[in-house]
């Protein structure tokens, strides 16, 4: 068991994060800018001496030595996202008050010594790991945000740049800007960036997310008046509910839905809100997926450990998520808060993006 799960540690490392692609996040500010202008991923010149190491089959939109970045898809139309993938949050345990900023991929302890013991507990919801006994001592990603929906800090509750003050290795960096810099915090520095969204009380809306690299663990989705601060207390007020309804999409712009886990809990950060399960199950050539892909999927895991909607880089496909807009909220600007809590790292990723409720 022991060497089953150093393996396991060994071959998460990877580059992370998502995405949310729409409505267009406030975290895109880049996209005006060479190398991401015209909704291009890259190639940028990674800073720290980092390379590209991305797997053969998966060349870049420019050929094999493309440096790229938030690679994403958004049907048939371009996915203008920039640098959204690294504005996230680095070090972050369940039951801790900060984040601490350091290396976190994977992570497998209790980061502060609090002592929080998970809540998401059922293997039905975790992405991870599901074969081991929960709060086990093989259960080795109970400390990470996931297990927890809500609980761990953030930096930002809409991201800092490069995920912590100072850069650290996160396999995928954050390339500073006239825009913003390392450490940026989200809120402060992110300008209003009108989307031309409306969103109607009282109906169903669609948001759409894209996964860079595959962590495992699940979101929600949140707004904050835009007359109010940009904060995680803002945010946990206003969480939408889900309608149920789950998409995937391709880039040739085919849709597929698909049946989506939803999560709601009084343990959950708000309590009762309900967060939903990517869907899209890890796997690599050492390990099938740690659940049925929810598409029909012919892939030789010994050559390509990403499959149509499964594996590590499964970037090719994007997340259509079906939300309630609540009947009482009252019309005007509103900002769209996205919050993924990640399973096998100690990591948070967020973006926001300006709607208008009418």
């Amino acid at each position: 068991m022991v060497m089953e799960v150093a393996a396991m540690v060994l071959i998460t490392v990877a580059k992370q994060h998502s995405s949310l692609i729409s409505p267009r996040p406030r975290n895109a500010v880049d996209r005006d800018l060479f190398p991401w202008r015209g909704a291009h991923w890259g190639p940028g010149v990674l800073p720290h001496n980092s390379t590209c190491d991305h797997p053969a089959h998966e060349d870049g939109p420019h050929g094999a030595n493309d440096c790229w970045g938030c690679t994403c898809v958004n049907g048939t139309e371009p996915c203008d996202v920039a640098q959204t993938c690294v504005w996230f949050s680095q070090g972050c345990s369940i039951g801790c008050q900060r984040c601490d900023g350091q290396e976190s991929n994977p992570n497998t302890r209790d980061r502060c010594g609090s002592g929080k013991v998970a809540t998401n507990n059922d293997p039905y919801y975790r992405t991870y790991n599901r074969g081991v006994k929960a709060l086990s001592p093989e259960d080795i990603y109970k400390y990470n945000p996931w297990r927890s929906p809500g609980n761990a800090p953030v930096y930002d509750a809409c991201g800092m740049a490069g995920g912590s003050p100072t850069w650290v290795n996160t396999q995928l960096s954050f390339v500073n800007t006239s825009h913003a810099v390392q450490g940026d915090l989200g809120s402060k520095i992110l300008p209003k960036s009108p989307t031309g969204v409306k969103w109607k009380a009282g109906t169903t809306v669609e948001a759409k997310w894209s996964l860079r690299a595959n962590h495992g663990g699940g979101y929600i989705y949140r707004l904050c008046p835009l007359s109010e601060a940009l904060s995680e207390a803002c945010f946990q007020k206003y969480p939408l509910d889900f309608a149920r309804e789950t998409y995937l999409e391709w880039s040739n712009g085919t849709r597929l839905a698909i049946e989506g886990r939803f999560l709601t809990s009084s343990e959950n950060v708000p309590p009762n809100s309900t967060w939903a399960m990517n869907m899209l199950p890890f796997s690599d050539k050492h390990r099938a997926p740690e659940f049925d892909p929810p598409c029909k999927e012919d892939v030789d895991r010994t050559k390509n450990d990403t499959g149509k909607c499964s594996g590590r880089f499964p970037w090719d496909v994007a997340i259509v998520d079906i939300l309630k807009i609540p009947h009482h909220l009252s019309p005007g600007e509103y900002v769209l808060g996205f919050r993924y809590d990640c399973e096998a790292t100690a990591q948070v990723w967020s973006s926001c993006a300006d709607i208008e409720i009418t």
